[in-house]
């Protein structure tokens, strides 16, 4: 399996790999964004990507909306509580844009539903128990990923790759459940843009259902609330109803729809932005 790259590109911090066919501007350097721009056009021409995807603060909107980007989300207070943040999306090929009928669907649902609540989950075991994971779990970690995801950009499946994401940062947090681990996820904090995304959400397949996800989601929340985070977000399979049924019951609201954004489950797919305000919201 063909692993992203990350690497700095005029001082912008980036992602790109052929396992999702695209560039990720993950961290924006604006002291240059007019070579910024013409480096992510190059890049993508070079290696054929189909899709640019970028994060940005509202100020170099513009910027962004006259080389050709379009927005996909945006998140209120998305860097350090006070500017907002935007998802944008430039495409080579016009194909990549267009979404399937079954997509479209799922977009309008999710926007016309974006203010409701949603149902209380199911109940969870009472001896079930949200902790953090440490370098010594990397190997049940590693097994747990594996058996959870098809495919995956990164190599979570390997112990030490764990570890070196942990001493780089990540934080794992997971369901510990009779003596297993019976849910997972981790957090990638942007400590200058107080900001911290949930993701590499994953329950036991003999356990779904029990709240387990809810319950981990809620423990992280107040973890990133304690740590002084502002604001903290998602971009969740589209095509995953639970997933996205945790992040709204958990008090997290819709932000966009990403169009054929991300390959995790064997195939390119659309993906759903919540974020939840950590300095404003409830736990």
């Amino acid at each position: 399996m063909s692993v992203d790259t990350i690497e700095s590109l005029h001082g912008a911090l980036i992602q790109h790999g052929p396992h999702s066919d695209r560039i990720y501007l993950m961290q924006l350097n604006t002291a240059d964004i007019p070579g910024l721009l013409a480096g992510l056009d190059a890049l993508a021409r070079r290696k054929g990507y189909g899709k640019i995807f970028a994060k940005i603060p509202a100020k170099v909107r513009p910027l962004f909306n006259a080389a050709g980007y379009v927005e996909e989300a945006m998140v209120p207070g998305f860097f350090n509580g006070r500017t907002d943040g935007y998802f944008m999306a430039k495409y080579a090929v016009a194909e990549r844009q267009v979404v399937s009928p079954a997509d479209e669907r799922l977009k309008d649902y999710f926007a016309r539903r974006k203010d409701r609540g949603c149902p209380a989950g199911r109940t969870r075991p009472e001896d079930a128990k949200a902790v953090a994971c440490g370098p010594s779990d990397a190997g049940e970690m590693s097994v747990f990923y594996r058996q959870s995801f098809r495919s995956y950009p990164f190599p979570i499946h390997r112990p030490d790759y764990l570890t070196r994401m942990m001493a780089q940062g990540v934080r794992y947090f997971c369901i510990r459940f009779a003596g297993r681990i019976a849910a997972m996820a981790a957090v990638e904090i942007d400590s200058g843009a107080e900001n911290v995304e949930m993701t590499d959400f994953a329950t036991r397949s003999d356990i779904r259902g029990r709240g387990l996800a809810g319950m981990l989601l809620g423990y992280m929340d107040r973890q990133m609330r304690a740590a002084g985070l502002c604001t903290a977000y998602t971009i969740a399979r589209a095509t995953s109803p639970g997933m996205n049924a945790v992040f709204q019951r958990n008090g997290y609201r819709y932000a966009g729809f990403l169009n054929n954004n991300t390959q995790i489950g064997g195939a390119i797919e659309s993906m759903v932005v919540w974020y939840k305000r950590l300095d404003h919201d409830a736990t």
